[in-house]
């Protein structure tokens, strides 16, 4: 094994694992390889995404009681409603 790399086993639909060996064919490339370059495309577009979302890096900051102040925001920042 190559280091660098981390072996792992993952469990497919007949169908992926099908598909995944005509383009392992086709390419004259390994499973392995094919489905690196899979998950590098997905990571690599998640991870642009969270670039582009300004609020991402907030996410999870902090925690509640479970209130509905995300639900009744104005009432919390401008008071109730009389």
């Amino acid at each position: 094994m190559e280091s660098g790399k981390h072996r792992t086993q993952i469990s497919l639909e007949k169908w992926q694992y099908q598909m995944l060996l005509d383009l392992s064919r086709t390419t004259r490339k390994s499973l392995s390889a094919i489905v690196r370059e899979l998950v590098d495309e997905k990571l690599t577009k998640t991870a642009s995404y969270r670039k582009k979302d300004s609020l991402h890096g907030i996410v999870g900051l902090s925690s509640g009681d479970g209130a509905s102040v995300a639900r009744e925001h104005d009432d919390y920042l401008y008071g109730k409603r009389k």
